[in-house]
């Protein structure tokens, strides 16, 4: 049996202000989900962020103490070879060497940020 096609008299379309509000309701949905979305993550991050500083700060305390092992471990060592004032100016020696060699590395650094960030000279 052949089916009938509706006239288009008799379907209730929406009219534009309905087409409107249900846009409307549509995108405030969509909007307030993203900003859910979007505090989710943010909350997220920070407890990473957190999560990290915390970590980095117990590494950092590790790497100080086992440097304190080292020295000391470095001067008790050194004090049987060559007597405990040699020891330590050996150890000073080694430590203000090391410090040297950062500053000047920082240095560096510095100077290749700078020049990274300054204005070039216009050629003439």
């Amino acid at each position: 049996m052949p089916k009938h096609r509706q006239d288009s008299s008799d379907i209730d379309e929406p009219s534009l202000e309905e087409d409107f509000r249900g846009l409307f309701t549509s995108t405030r949905a969509a909007f307030d989900s993203e900003i859910e979305y979007q505090k989710a993550r943010a909350g997220m991050a920070v407890r990473l962020v957190l999560r990290i500083a915390g970590l980095t700060a117990l590494a950092l305390a590790l790497v100080f103490f086992l440097l304190m092992a080292i020295i000391i471990g470095s001067l008790l060592g050194l004090t049987t070879l060559v007597g405990p004032w040699g020891a330590m100016g050996i150890v000073v020696a080694v430590l203000l060497l090391v410090t040297l060699w950062s500053v000047v590395k920082v240095k560096r650094a510095v100077g290749r940020l700078t020049a990274l960030f300054s204005p070039s000279e216009p050629d003439a």
